[in-house]
């Protein structure tokens, strides 16, 4: 018994006690009216209901920038994620209807919007399994947050989401409130409600699935991705099990049923699947290849579904000019029959600002989208872009002034064999009066393809790989290390291209192409801010003599058409074997700018040349995208290379050669030149000015004899009968190796049976040997009986 005087003590303090228990009390119930008056009025009607579209959409928006600095945005595309058709409830199977139940909210029916017991047994089974099993959001605390609510996990969210649900409750019966869930959850690949869900996953009706279908829907809504049953089938069967299993439990269906229907395959059962739609209002080339991007280092459900606003580097109103200025051009050039008629016959064009690296303008084709999907501008792998031809040039002149060399260094522009035998390379000129001795402006000027040859041969191969690679921010491996390097036999693209010729401009920094230069979520938070990336791969007195050079190409050289009045536009030429590809590249101090042109299926084209195809098209758009900018910047100050090396003494080939050190192969029996018949043979090298010895003397062609005596001793008259024969051969074809085989050993043979012929896997484009290289109308094995063309 609590005595008298106890209770007398401590009155007091329990009256204080009730009043504050009282005042808390008064307080919640306040406080939950409040918040129930306050989010009454923010739920829709019924009609706003069905047509609702949640907000998560991402947009990719352009970036114009006038002269005056201003700064605009347009939406140039709409990832539209939510694909998404209302159904009655009526017409939901049964067996779909239960899934969702069993394996979302088992008390559905039972609650009043938030489930308590519910929330306790979900943390029990998770605890007790290890991981999460179960989820302790009711149906309605889902539909509440998908349509009104963000995904944000703050206790303000979960307070709204819990009085959003007990309101939704009051207003609206349980079969209702799951009708509205079925049409609004996402069940993954732009399905929205199990409408689409049935006819993405299965191509039928949602009326029309059955319980195998139906349990495998139900199962996606908690994470769509990981249960994929495209890419994850295994996951997506073991949810599968899970919701046949709750089905079970809950008295649905029976033990059997649910073992006939887990027999039911994944993967053979499933529609085939579309892409997600992308509604690309403007610059569609540009967009996919950003969304692309984007997908591959974010990942699909970000991008896709995490309601972004993507600012991009496209310049809107340069982009149209790029457009119109290059499709005049090509429809012209279709008309003439100069390239092929319909959408065979295309161009394509890459614009990039020379210190940020963005991409103003972006062409990937002439013609409408929708028929013609391939970006020539940057296509990626497999097919990377088409042969630059001379417009690789550039890298290799840079190569050869960071290697010594000066732009008044002289080369020779006569006859030049590479290599020996069946496997020699014999590379032309485009034209018969480049011979002669040529300083490095006037053979970049006049786009002399043997002074290239030339210098690759002084500078060796893998070097020029190295540096060209370096300069356009590709990896080595895209550039073949063959002889033909020299004249642009590896493919390139319009944007890498354009990269490329920025490091000239900037001096020697080579710039990161950017994109995207900021991304906002959907409540306007910067999410990523992308600043231009800067790399220096050539010294500034390299590029500023490359600047000077190249100026020359445009006052005086192949690419006076593509002369932009008013700037002092820089470039360089390029066309390919039999006319196939057209190039011009160039640049001014604020911008860089590569066009291409040829025909798709690689015909030659009519007439072709760099400068007459593309230069018109670089000087019509950069004068309008140069005078809308306001550009009017100026190339780096300082003075270009002095060259510590000099170039070669006279014209004459042999006699540069003899000044050289040169291996050749002899008998090691006689110690003369080895012949093919020569049992035994081995490599020497001769030093400069070394006597060159003479061909063997014992080792020659056996009589054949003639009716049982002796015969003819003529060519061809008969095989060796003995010894062996060494002959480098490619190392992964076995043939007699050419100028484009990447690697090369030295093999004998029994003599009379060495292999003959040429490689037939390395060419120009990594095919046959009997392809033509590309830049500037060279010749290979076998060289064209026809003169070559090019600039």
């Amino acid at each position: 018994m609590i005595s008298r005087r106890f209770l007398r003590r401590y009155a007091g303090f329990f009256r204080y006690l009730t009043a504050v228990t009282l005042a808390f009390c008064f307080i919640g119930t306040g406080l939950v009216a409040g918040g129930l008056m306050a989010v009454r009025d923010e739920l829709p009607d019924a009609e706003q209901l069905v047509t609702y579209r949640p907000r998560l959409t991402t947009e990719l928006y352009s970036t114009e920038i006038d002269k005056q600095g201003k700064t605009s945005h347009t939406l140039l595309a709409r990832i539209a994620t939510e694909d998404r058709e209302p159904v009655s409830l009526q017409d939901v199977p049964l067996c779909l209807r239960q899934a969702t139940i069993a394996i979302e909210d088992r008390p559905f029916y039972e609650h009043r919007g938030v489930d308590p017991k519910g929330i306790a047994r979900a943390m029990w089974v998770n605890f007790k399994h290890g991981g999460i099993r179960q989820g302790g959001s009711t149906i309605t605390q889902q539909l509440v947050r998908n349509m009104w609510l963000t995904q944000r996990r703050t206790w303000d969210r979960k307070i709204r989401e819990a009085l959003l649900a007990l309101e939704v409750e009051r207003r609206y019966s349980k079969d209702e409130i799951l009708e509205m869930y079925l049409n609004e959850v996402y069940y993954g690949h732009s399905a929205y409600g199990v409408k689409v869900a049935a006819r993405t996953y299965f191509g039928k009706d949602v009326k029309d699935l059955e319980l195998p279908e139906a349990a495998l829907l139900a199962g996606l809504p908690r994470s769509p991705t990981n249960t994929d049953p495209y890419r994850s089938p295994q996951r997506a069967r073991d949810r599968r099990t899970t919701v046949l299993q709750a089905m079970v439990e809950l008295g649905y269906i029976t033990p059997q049923e649910a073992a006939e229907a887990n027999k039911h395959q994944i993967r053979a059962n499933l529609a085939p699947l579309e892409e997600e739609e992308i509604i690309a209002l403007h610059a569609p080339y540009f967009t996919h290849m950003v969304i692309r991007e984007l997908c591959d280092e974010y990942g699909q459900d970000t991008i896709y579904q995490g309601g972004l606003r993507i600012y991009t580097s496209i310049d809107l109103r340069i982009q149209q000019m790029a457009e119109e200025e290059l499709g005049k051009q090509v429809k012209s050039l279709r008309s003439s029959g100069a390239i092929k008629r319909n959408d065979v016959g295309q161009g394509a064009l890459a614009c990039v600002e020379v210190n940020t690296g963005d991409v103003l303008a972006m062409v990937g084709g002439v013609g409408e989208w929708e028929k013609n999907q391939y970006n020539r501008a940057h296509p990626g792998p497999p097919q990377w872009g088409r042969q630059p031809g001379s417009s690789f040039k550039p890298y290799v002149w840079a190569t050869a002034l960071e290697h010594g060399y000066g732009p008044e260094s002289q080369f020779s522009g006569g006859p030049l064999t590479w290599g020996s035998g069946r496997g020699a390379w014999h590379p032309k000129n485009y034209s018969p009066n480049q011979g002669g001795m040529h300083s490095l402006r006037h053979a970049l000027a006049q786009s002399v393809n043997l002074v290239s040859v030339r210098l690759v041969k002084k500078l060796g191969v893998r070097t020029v790989q190295r540096s060209a690679a370096r300069m356009m921010g590709i990896p080595e491996v895209r550039l073949r290390p063959v002889p033909a390097i020299a004249l642009g036999t590896s493919e390139l693209s319009p944007l890498e291209q354009a990269i490329g010729y920025c490091t000239f401009a900037t001096g020697g920094l080579r710039v990161k192409p950017r994109f995207v230069r900021r991304v906002e979520n959907v409540y306007g938070d910067l999410v990523l801010e992308v600043q231009p990336d800067k790399k220096r791969v050539i010294n500034k007195a390299t590029a500023l003599s490359m600047i000077s050079m190249m100026r020359t190409v445009v006052t005086s050289g192949t690419g006076t058409r593509a002369s932009v009045p008013g700037y002092p536009a820089c470039g360089k030429t390029g066309t390919t074997q039999s006319g196939r590809d057209a190039w011009w590249v160039g640049y001014t101090p604020d911008v860089s700018c590569a066009v291409w042109i040829g025909n798709d299926d690689y015909k030659p084209m009519r007439g072709t040349s760099g400068g007459g195809f593309c230069g018109p098209v670089f000087k019509r758009f950069m004068a309008r995208a140069l005078e809308y900018r306001g550009y009017n910047g100026k190339y780096p100050e300082g003075s270009g290379v002095k060259a510590s090396r000099s170039g070669e003494a006279g014209p004459r080939e042999k006699e540069e050669e003899e000044k050289e050190a040169q291996v050749v192969t002899i008998c090691t029996e006689t110690g003369g030149l080895a012949t093919q018949y020569c049992p035994s043979t081995a490599e020497r090298t001769i030093p400069p000015g070394g006597a060159m010895p003479g061909r063997c003397s014992r080792h020659r062609a056996p009589a054949r004899p003639a009716d049982g005596g002796a015969g003819d001793t003529g060519p061809g008259a008969g095989e060796p009968s003995g010894g062996t024969v060494t002959v480098t051969v490619c190392a992964e074809s076995g043939q007699p190796a050419g100028p484009y085989c990447p690697q090369t050993v030295e093999r004998s043979y029994p003599a009379g049976s060495a292999p003959g012929g040429s490689c037939s896997v390395h060419g120009p484009r990594g095919g046959g040997g009997g392809q033509e290289p590309s830049g500037g109308g060279t010749s290979t094995e076998p060289p064209p009986a026809s003169p070559a063309t090019g600039d």
